[in-house]
C-alpha cells in the first residue's frame, strides 16, 4: 500500500489463491463494511493490517471469471472468514469489533498460522 488508508467493502473480498495483502509501512485499516473472504484457496498470506468493525452483508451477484456470473449469499460479519482452504497465514493483523467472529476456520482448512 502506498499511503495510510481506510478500506470500507461494500460486498466481501473474496481473495484467490497465490495472493498476498501485505500492510508493511501504511496504515491500512478494513473496516466498517465486509470482511475477507477465503474459500477453497492456497497460499494466502495476510499481514500487518487491521481488520474491525465488520458489518453482515447482503447478498450480490458476482463475477468469478470473464464468463461466469453467480449469486453470493452475504456474509455473517466475520473480519476473515476461511473455508476448505490451505496454506494460509495471517500475520500482525490487529482485530476486533467484528459482528460474528474476528476468524472463522471451517471445512477442514489445514495448515493454517495465526501469528503476532
Amino acid at each position: 500500500f502506498a499511503r495510510d488508508m481506510i478500506i470500507k467493502l461494500a460486498d466481501e473480498l473474496i481473495m484467490t489463491s497465490h495472493k498476498t495483502i501485505d500492510g508493511r509501512g501504511a496504515n491500512v485499516h478494513i473496516a466498517f463494511g465486509a470482511g475477507i473472504t477465503l474459500q477453497s484457496v492456497n497460499n494466502v498470506i495476510i499481514s500487518n493490517v487491521h481488520i474491525h468493525d465488520t458489518k453482515k452483508t447482503k447478498g450480490n451477484i458476482i463475477m468469478d471469471s470473464e464468463k461466469h456470473k453467480g449469486t453470493r449469499l452475504g456474509s455473517d460479519g466475520d473480519g476473515i472468514t476461511i473455508f476448505a482452504s490451505s496454506d494460509i497465514w495471517i500475520d500482525h493483523v490487529s482485530m476486533y469489533n467484528c459482528d460474528d467472529g474476528l476468524i472463522d476456520v471451517t471445512m477442514g482448512s489445514t495448515a493454517i498460522t495465526i501469528s503476532n
